[in-house]
């Protein structure tokens, strides 16, 4: 599912990573089962799903007693996924690892995502295996030397599985998402950790904007009322 110097855990059990509380921490989750540690891909490989103690019969997992955690949400949420690397470079080499990817490839450029403020994932059979990342702060990098781009508007989309297996290296440092996940029985508070990654490929597209304008006038019956109201402002009072 991923290369294979990528692994993905959720530990619940972890309350801090690099020096960020994580939301997603629970010591015993809504029955009373103590939360423990779930390994989900191990060297890119699929070992194991996040499920309730009562899965679909056909899955199989290494522990045949389902001793994972259900948190409050009978889908079996994540509380902290973990995203770990190992094949890193340092952090400050990830902006020239992506110049050199723009050059490769004869690009005029790359796209630097800074921050994001959320995204969604739609993974279920009657529709399409898709997500949508919605970033904060996105920058054009040139190859050239020429200063970087603000960039404004922009998504990210595709399809997880090929989208994930673009991704050509890490940086060495996590960093810690903090949010919310719709879950059946409502919020529930989750973390992400995972390093800055390069990917060789990714797709994107323009952020929708409200076009509609206001009305001009105000809606019918309602002239009078409006109409006194702007001449009650409008009087100059000795």
């Amino acid at each position: 599912m991923l290369p294979k110097f990528l692994s993905v855990a959720d530990d619940p059990t972890k309350s801090e990573l690099a020096g960020v509380k994580l939301a997603g921490s629970y010591d015993f989750d809504n029955e009373g089962v103590p939360a423990r540690r779930v390994e989900v891909i191990q060297d890119g490989i699929l070992k194991n799903f996040l499920t309730s103690r009562m899965p679909h019969q056909g899955i199989r997992t290494v522990e045949r007693t389902w001793p994972q955690s259900t948190r409050i949400d009978a889908n079996g949420p994540a509380g902290n996924l973990i995203v770990s690397s190992t094949q890193t470079v340092p952090e400050k080499d990830m902006r020239q690892k992506l110049i050199d990817e723009v050059k490769k490839q004869n690009k005029p450029y790359g796209l630097y995502f800074d921050d994001i403020q959320g995204g969604f994932t739609l993974t279920t059979r009657s529709l399409p295996q898709a997500f949508q990342v919605l970033p904060v702060i996105v920058y054009k990098v040139y190859p050239d030397g020429r200063p970087d781009e603000l960039v404004r508007g922009v998504d990210i989309v595709g399809t997880p599985l090929a989208a994930l297996t673009r991704i050509v290296t890490t940086g060495d440092q996590q960093h810690v998402f903090n949010g919310v996940c719709g879950a059946e029985s409502g919020s529930v508070p989750v973390s992400a950790a995972a390093p800055a990654m390069l990917f060789s490929e990714m797709e994107v597209q323009k952020r929708a904007h409200e076009h509609e304008r206001p009305p001009l006038l105000p809606p019918p019956g309602f002239e009078d009322k409006t109409m006194k109201a702007d001449n009650s402002k409008s009087e100059v009072k000795p």
